[in-house]
């Protein structure tokens, strides 16, 4: 660090070392910060070994202001001591402003915001005092001090520097709202924010301190849509991006689109988000696999159209759902946890197109479908992401239907038969020779559990067993290339098993077909 430097501003001028009452030392809380837990362990310190480094205050006026050592005053303080040792020197405000604030970025655990203020204010003392080169002027002046050298000096990269110095930009109310809280903690979403216009920056501000959102994330992403509902005005929407030529292996980025932005309102809520286990290597969490929105988004743009009524009976956090309702469809939604179901309706009405008279959700057992149990050839296409046949993710809602309960293949078999049923009877015909298909695409992966004596279980191979008993045609299978993200938390595990990486899952697509004129 630069404690070397803070040593030669105090040594810039004659200094005794004396004892002094405590209540005469004045102390400037300016830019001062202090951390009660590390105050009482110095104290602990002091009390067994004594005072190790003398405070520094400066003479001014004739009364001592300190310069250093806040918290070891502060320490004395609770061991009742009366006076402590420490180095006096001659008042210069800039050089005591200077010493002030190196003593807090060495010493003190300063948030990201309080940092950023620091180091400008380094830089102006700094500047003041001929020491370092002004932007704009040679930065190579021999003698003058670069941001290189601060950067260094404080044991940074100059990219790290930057970043830090940053955030300063941030709008002063943002700052003054922000500062003293947790939020200003992380270097990075302090750094994103400050790139914001100031709107987008209150807004996140507001909508962490009120606790409408828990975290960065959810609160810059709630804050992003509030400013865009303009984009839903009468005007003819934009043709989307041609879908081109689909292959048997796909794989969708994830990119940061406005649509992935909508589902992270729901899929990243402290509410649904799920952890399945620990990281093999260190103890953070893994979350479930969600749902890539693009990839909901292409199936439902190939295989339907604007109007169209589309249907996903296991909404979990509602990707298939909002993209659905993104893209100008009809929504009807299953889930038996109404906690989900209250975000995805929340999300579609306020960052969709969809109108309320469109959206149909049904805090409802998704296999039974009891809602429809009267009607046929209902929905132009259904789109699910089916549970997992071993560690289906747990939204507690509670209810003994969950797919998250059941225990072996022989149930889930009978439950899934009973859904294939119902969904083979609620999905519209199609036609291979009129070209007309109206699809169950149910996205699926696989399950390894050779623990229990199972081995490996392909949820599409079991499906396609389903599937044909009840008298659906599988159309078409499409394999999704897992991002590389989602495997590596697997690497550990297949190591040890003797498994390969799973890089990939399947979407089964399956129809009703019929004969040419009994298709709609």
């Amino acid at each position: 660090m630069f404690e070397s430097q803070l040593h030669d501003y105090e040594n810039a001028e004659p200094k005794d070392t004396i004892e002094i009452p405590i209540d005469e030392i004045k102390v400037n809380r300016r830019m001062r910060r202090t951390d009660e837990e590390r105050i009482k362990d110095l104290a602990e310190s002091i009390k067994n070994i004594g005072l190790l480094h003398n405070i520094s205050v400066a003479l001014k006026d004739g009364s001592y202001v300190l310069l250093s050592g806040l918290h070891r005053l502060e320490a004395f303080k609770i061991l009742g001591r009366t006076s402590i040792t420490a180095t006096v020197r001659q008042s210069n405000d800039r050089i005591d402003q200077l010493i002030e604030v190196e003593e807090n970025l060495v010493r003190s655990e300063l948030n990201a915001i309080q940092t950023a203020e620091h180091i400008i204010k380094r830089e102006e003392l700094l500047i003041a005092l001929g020491k370092k080169a002004v932007v704009g002027n040679n930065q190579y002046t021999e003698d003058k001090i670069t941001n290189e050298d601060l950067a260094r000096q404080m044991g940074y990269t100059k990219r790290t520097y930057q970043y830090k110095r940053s955030v300063a930009n941030l709008n002063p109310e943002v700052k003054d709202l922000l500062s003293e809280t947790k939020f200003a903690e992380n270097l990075m979403d302090m750094v994103k924010l400050q790139k914001e216009p100031d709107h987008i920056q209150l807004e996140v501000a507001n909508l962490l301190l009120c606790g409408k959102a828990r975290t960065f994330r959810r609160a810059f992403v709630m804050a992003q849509m509030k400013f865009k509902q303009d984009r839903w005005t009468d005007e003819i929407k934009e043709v989307k991006d041609k879908i081109g030529i689909p292959k048997s292996i796909m794989k969708w980025e994830r990119k940061d689109t406005e649509l992935t932005k909508i589902c992270s309102l729901v899929s990243d809520s402290e509410d649904t988000i799920v952890n399945k286990r620990t990281a093999y290597f260190g103890t953070n969490p893994v979350r479930n696999y969600q749902t890539n929105p693009e990839m909901s988004r292409w199936f439902i743009n190939f295989f339907s159209k604007e109007g169209d009524l589309v249907m996903d009976n296991f909404a979990g956090r509602g990707s298939n759902l909002i993209a659905a309702a993104y893209e100008g469809r009809r929504v009807v939604g299953y889930d038996l946890s109404s906690t989900n179901l209250d975000l995805i309706r929340g999300t579609c009405l306020e960052h969709t197109r969809i109108k309320p008279e469109d959206l149909t959700l049904h805090h409802s057992c998704g296999i039974e479908l009891a809602e429809y149990e009267s009607c046929s050839d209902h929905f132009d296409m259904i789109i699910n992401d089916v549970p997992y046949i071993f560690g289906a993710e747990d939204y507690k809602s509670g209810d003994d239907r969950d797919l998250c309960k059941v225990k072996n293949l022989d149930e889930y078999h009978k439950r899934m038969e009973v859904c294939l049923k119902n969904m083979k009877r609620l999905i519209k015909p199609s036609s291979w020779k009129d070209r007309i298909f109206n699809p169950i695409v149910m996205k699926v992966g696989s399950g390894r559990r050779n623990s229990i004596g199972t081995g490996l279980v392909s949820m599409d191979v079991e499906l396609e067993i389903i599937a044909r008993k009840v008298g659906l045609t599988i159309h078409d299978k499409i394999f999704n290339e897992l991002r590389s993200s989602f495997q590596s938390f697997n690497v550990g595990r297949c190591i040890e098993n003797k498994y390969t990486i799973k890089s990939h899952e399947c979407s089964v697509v399956m129809v009703k077909y019929v004969k040419s004129q009994d298709a709609k």
